[in-house]
């Protein structure tokens, strides 16, 4: 069969936050390219924009089976298969070991892990058939070490390097290439502004703490400046930078197996190794929001 280079990209909707800011600027950037790309989040209305610039959209939820299968579906009515999978859609959960409710907890997994796996399975059978395909997996520098307050959402990245790494080995054959993605802190992404945005359950607030999740907010204001970033702010990167890694995932005839991008991604995903666990977790307590 001839190879499709139909794009399914998930989490696209032009609201604030990093995976919807990635999706967007990704899906815009292979659209000019030429590639035929279908952009969805769970609310169609979202995408708006997109479509009035002729991109494809699609309703997808990655915690409802029968939307990712319809998406697939369509998309291979059209042109075969899925030739293209990058999965963006996630967010990211705010909240102490002890304090977060474990329904939460399967939520956060729900959408950053299992949905990923779930829709990639379904596209895999339609890759292997054309022998060929690109699946591109957003993570983190956070997917090789955790920091207080945000560690299920980090612990989710950690699972997709993982994951990432075995469906490598086991789809090569076919002549799938799967690629991961692991910016620095982007810009104007997953940001708090207030306490209240962080969304940490009321139920489940026992005062420990307060003054961590006060400082919490105030230290990633820093990621907030997005056009004349200061401070921490200018070590972080912009959508389009992880847009540009994304397509160099999807058009080169090797891609990278990880897209380490902004200078803090370069360097703490060795840095760990190079000086031992010890010296990393004084850099983590000196470096990021600690509870006191």
């Amino acid at each position: 069969m001839t190879a499709s280079r139909a794009v399914l990209l998930t989490g696209c909707s032009s609201g604030t936050g990093q995976s919807s800011g990635t999706g967007y600027t990704t899906a815009l950037r292979l659209h000019r390219a030429g590639w035929p790309v279908y952009a969805t989040a769970r609310h169609t209305d979202r995408l708006a924009d997109l479509a009035a610039q002729g991109i494809s959209v699609l309703p997808l939820d990655v915690t409802d089976e029968k939307s990712m299968i319809a998406a697939v579906e369509r998309i291979t009515a059209d042109h075969g298969a899925v030739g293209v999978l990058i999965n963006n859609a996630a967010y990211s959960l705010n909240g102490t070991f002890d304090e977060t409710p474990i329904e939460e907890v399967r939520k956060q997994f729900e959408t950053n892990v299992f949905g990923l796996v779930r829709l990639t399975q379904l596209v895999l059978p339609g890759m292997r058939a054309q022998r060929g395909g690109r699946i591109v997996i957003m993570s983190s520098m956070f997917g090789h070490f955790a920091t207080p307050g945000r560690g299920f959402y980090q612990a989710t990245k950690h699972a997709l390097e993982a994951l990432g790494d075995s469906l490598r080995l086991e789809v090569d054959r076919f002549g799938i290439k799967v690629s991961l993605i692991e910016p620095s802190p982007i810009r104007g992404g997953f940001v708090p502004t207030t306490v209240g945005d962080l969304g940490v359950s009321a139920e489940h607030e026992s005062g420990l703490y307060d003054d961590f999740w006060e400082y919490f907010v105030q230290w990633h204001g820093a990621y907030r400046e997005t056009e004349h970033p200061r401070g921490r702010g200018r070590t972080a990167v912009d959508a389009d930078q992880v847009a540009r890694a994304i397509e160099h995932a999807v058009t080169s005839p090797r891609p990278r197996i990880r897209y380490r991008i902004g200078i803090p991604a370069r360097l703490v995903a060795r840095m760990r190794w190079t000086i031992g666990d010890r010296a990393f977790e004084q850099f983590v307590r000196s470096f990021f929001p600690i509870p006191k």
